[in-house]
């Protein structure tokens, strides 16, 4: 695992955010790996990327047999519960404590609910406090059942993938096949805190060495849309500077916790600032943009750590 990412392992009982690279130092896949012991790990990847991170992962297995990888998508599902009331709602469920001096954020532990043991997971795509509950598929439904039934009394609702898209844009979650992806590096990507050069090997290591000797040409940045309109930034949308082609918008959609449209977008480096004024043309329309601070929503991760 230390060989295929760029990343630092996590300790046992704990999770990151980890990527596999090219040769060429450019992003191949994307993990959240939870170390369960000091050699067990539980990887959880896009969900259009089974096959091909299988495929990533039996390509760097060593030859001698000593690593086994079990592929456990059919067997494993996961709820996501999260928001403010979301340890009261989990509370009701479980016996185990939730609190932050007991399970910090990035933390993971096999509790029981309801019977059942299930691994748990303080992390989310979302940007709350929560926590991600990983069960056989078996057992998932009457866990979503229990919880639905006390739900009402901590405003539990269903959400889908337009919530979620808006919320992760807020928070500057870079999503698989769009914002990140072989055409990219970490260090264009902004991803600069997820690479250890201490490592003394890994795949695309002495790429990114090369990278970090000079200065990349361009930036992943949050954008803001300064004014309101019928549409949001489509995927590869231009961003310019005077009519210049100075960017690339790879994911774009409303904010509801900032009630501004949000663009993630790719724009040359020294552009990159918080502050600068860019536009994007926004089908064929020329609309003015912001430059922000990555991330736009909660920038000290507070509501995560509550």
């Amino acid at each position: 695992m230390d060989m295929l990412t760029c990343s630092r392992l996590p300790q046992p009982g704990r999770i990151s955010l980890a990527y596999v690279l090219t040769e060429r130092g450019r992003i191949l896949s994307e993990f959240t790996i939870t170390r369960t012991a000091s050699d067990t790990f539980y990887l959880v990847a896009a969900t259009t990327a089974e096959w091909h991170d299988l495929d990533v992962l039996q390509s760097g297995l060593p030859s001698d047999g000593s690593v086994r990888i079990v592929n456990r998508s059919d067997a494993i599902g996961t709820l996501v519960v999260a928001g403010p009331r979301s340890r009261a709602l989990l509370g009701h469920v479980t016996a185990s404590d939730l609190s932050n001096a007991a399970f910090p954020w990035l933390a993971a532990q096999t509790i029981d609910i309801l019977g059942n043991p299930t691994l748990v997971l303080r992390v989310n795509y979302v940007g709350e406090l929560g926590w991600e509950l990983h069960g056989r598929m078996e057992q998932l439904p009457g866990i979503y059942d229990a919880l639905s039934a006390i739900g009402p009394n901590c405003g539990l609702r269903d959400f889908g993938l337009y919530a979620m898209d808006s919320l992760r844009l807020d928070k500057g979650y870079r999503g698989w096949k769009t914002d990140i992806e072989t055409g990219y590096s970490p260090y264009e990507a902004s991803l600069d805190r997820f690479v250890s050069l201490q490592k003394p090997a890994f795949v695309g290591r002495e790429a990114l060495i090369r990278e970090a000797e000079r200065s990349v040409v361009q930036r992943f940045v949050p954008l803001t849309l300064d004014d309101e309109s019928d549409a949001d930034a489509p995927s590869c949308a231009p961003v310019l500077l005077r009519g210049e082609n100075v960017g690339l918008v790879t994911s774009g959609g409303w904010s509801f916790a900032l009630n501004k449209s949000v663009a993630l977008a790719y724009v040359r480096s020294d552009l990159a600032t918080p502050g600068t004024k860019l536009e994007i043309e926004v089908f064929g329309e020329r609309r003015t943009a912001t430059v922000g601070r990555e991330p736009l929503y909660d920038p000290e991760n507070a509501r995560l750590r509550a």
